[in-house]
């Protein structure tokens, strides 16, 4: 009996160590797309240089000043930045056969795993060269340990619930969004129901707003900057189907009178929570939300799953792992197809046979990242400028009326841009475009043409 039980209770190291194998078989490629040159280029800066261009864009610093630190340790390259993502992954993917295992039971942190795996834009983000996935580790590990506080009241929890939030905030501005949500639950429920705690929320408020004062001002700025030139412009119909599935779910889990309690509770209010806040300010005052700014609630909404089933018949629990499991394998699957798309590397390898270092790429959209980073020696130059493009240091901005100028007429000038994109009329007049190949990026499609003088 003992023996069986050691053997499930080693479980949840299985699923962990298998799961972040799935996470690591994902690495090996050298795709990369616009935000992702962006994050390499931008490491290539000194750190001051790093935080100033920050500034001037919609990131706090923390995610890129680490990553800069990892690369300076390990090396730079795709890999190695990859490799930082993973161990996100990774880490919060831990918390189920820690922390979560030990104050929720073997049985909430297996559903917990399995939940996180399932998720697509789970495993998408844990090799992605962006903050999303340490953000996920942070934002959840706040939530554990606000949760923790409220319910055992040791100051431990609070303490590592102040760390988390403070990591996240300074990680993403949809994080510290979370955790201000965390912090405004944890603040209302120890007012109403434990007033015992005040000194130490309070101490935790105070706290929290100091140490990101650093950052105060640049967050207004970028408030102020984007808007009025944010790139979204409509409400995005993915974020509306997040959001009312998030509803369903939610609706479902508290039909069994069981669920209705505090864990519960919490998770559904912050992931519905920041959703809500994201539409509402793109519907009402100004598009800034997009579906994939919600991950960060991500292994908050495993949680949901994990404390909503924890009560169910061992039948349906056992059918529930089975299914997630399965699921499991189809995202690393289909994910791995999606990462070792196979599009770039053949554009590449055909698109090497007729270009030279000395021709001239130009561009009308964000399609110079991709394209500088792949033939950095190359001449790169857009027809647009946005402050943060600080952060390419081989591509030249231009006016768009200047072009013509620039371009001498026996330059071989290739013009790149998103089969989205409606080519410019300054284009069209002074350049006759022939269509030369095509590649898959990321979830774009790009067109290279031959422009001609």
């Amino acid at each position: 009996m003992k023996r069986t039980k050691n053997h499930y209770n080693n479980l949840s190291y299985i699923i962990f160590t298998i799961l972040s194998f799935f996470s690591i078989s994902l690495i090996f490629n050298n795709n990369v797309w616009f935000d992702e040159a962006y994050t390499l280029s931008l490491i290539q800066h000194n750190y001051s240089e790093v935080i100033e261009i920050l500034k001037s864009d919609m990131h706090p610093p923390l995610y890129f000043i680490s990553l800069k630190l990892f690369c300076e340790i390990f090396g730079y390259s795709v890999l190695v930045t990859k490799i930082f993502s993973v161990l996100g992954y990774i880490a919060t993917l831990s918390l189920g056969c820690t922390v979560i295992k030990k104050h929720f039971g073997l049985g909430t942190s297996i559903v917990y795993m399995l939940t996180i795996g399932t998720i697509p834009m789970s495993l998408y983000f844990s090799v992605q060269q962006r903050s999303y996935e340490w953000c996920i580790f942070f934002v959840t590990l706040c939530f554990i340990e606000a949760l923790l506080f409220i319910e055992n009241h040791k100051s431990y929890h609070c303490i590592l619930f102040v760390i988390a939030a403070l990591f996240a905030s300074y990680n993403h501005i949809y994080a510290l969004l979370a955790v201000g949500i965390i912090f405004a639950f944890v603040n209302i429920y120890i007012f109403i129901k434990n007033r015992r705690l005040l000194k130490e929320i309070i101490i935790s408020d105070i706290s929290m707003i100091i140490s990101y004062s650093l950052w105060i001002i640049p967050l207004l700025n970028q408030a102020k900057s984007a808007s009025g030139s944010f790139w979204l412009t409509s409400v995005e119909p993915l974020s509306i189907i997040v959001f009312v599935s998030g509803i369903v779910i939610s609706a479902v889990i508290l039909t069994k009178k069981e669920n209705r309690r505090l864990p519960v509770i919490f998770a559904i209010i912050s992931i519905l929570s920041i959703q809500f806040t994201g539409l509402f300010v793109t519907v009402f005052i100004r598009p800034l939300y997009i579906a994939r700014y919600s991950v960060v609630v991500l292994g908050i909404f495993a949680l949901l799953i994990a404390f909503g089933t924890k009560n169910t018949k061992g039948k349906f629990k056992k059918a529930l792992c089975i299914s997630l499991c399965i699921l499991n394998i189809v995202c690393v699957v289909t994910t791995g197809m999606f990462e070792y798309n196979s599009s770039m590397t053949n554009f590449l390898n055909r698109f090497k046979k007729i270009i030279s270092s000395s021709d001239i790429f130009v561009y009308c959209d964000n399609a110079f990242g991709i394209m500088s980073y792949y033939y950095p020696k190359s001449t790169h130059i857009c027809t647009y400028s946005e402050p943060w493009f600080a952060a390419f240091d081989n591509v030249e901005c231009i006016d768009k009326n200047e072009l013509v100028v620039e371009i001498r007429n026996y330059d071989t000038v290739w013009f790149v841009k998103n089969e989205l994109t409606k080519t410019p009329e300054y284009i069209k007049n002074d350049f006759d475009l022939e269509l030369v190949d095509s590649f898959k990026c990321d979830f774009n499609t790009f067109n290279v043409y031959l422009a001609k003088k």
